[in-house]
């Protein structure tokens, strides 16, 4: 066991399907340095889907096998041309299982109905709304547009070196 999730259990192997069903996916090889934080990352993602089935069965909402099981089998054709045994066969072959694709599609599956009943019944836009926004992407037609993000290079004692740290911008009071 990896994690506990109110008294749902979260394996270790169940990490190691999920990524390298990640890794397939998006076919390209994870450098070893990288690989420990992906699994942190894909283990905090099992937690919230886990959270999110548990929150689903606790308001009534549950997914169902075969809906899951349908799903699965519309996925494989449309998206890899497959049938469900022949997406069993692949995802074995990359060292996921279709348990792992499974579950990932049943805590989607729980988290849209949760949205679609709790949250979406709940968004008003008004037509007012609409068109001021419509006249403020109108008045700002040929101006300049940012985009501002900041990356975030996390170092340890390996690594230190190799983060360039970025110095301290000291503000300068031009009517001193």
């Amino acid at each position: 066991a990896t994690a506990r999730v109110n008294g749902n259990i979260i394996t270790g192997t169940d990490v190691d399907h999920r990524v390298a069903l990640i890794v397939a996916s998006n076919e390209t090889v994870v450098p070893p340095e990288e690989l420990q934080s992906l699994r942190l990352q894909v283990l905090r993602n099992l937690i919230d889907e886990t959270l999110q089935v548990q929150e689903a069965v606790a308001q009534e909402m549950e997914v169902s096998a075969d809906e899951v099981n349908e799903s699965y089998a519309r996925l494989a054709l449309e998206r890899f041309n497959r049938t469900p045994e022949q997406m069993d066969d692949y995802l074995t072959s990359i060292g996921a299982s279709s348990r792992t694709l499974k579950r990932q599609i049943q805590g989607e599956m729980a988290w849209d109905r949760l949205l679609r009943r709790n949250v979406t019944p709940f968004i008003n836009v008004s037509s007012d709304e609409v068109n001021e926004l419509l006249d403020q992407l109108r008045a700002s037609r040929g101006q300049f547009e940012y985009r501002i993000g900041e990356i975030y290079l996390s170092a340890n004692a390996n690594t230190r070196d190799t983060v360039v740290l970025p110095t301290p911008r000291v503000p300068v009071n031009k009517y001193a």
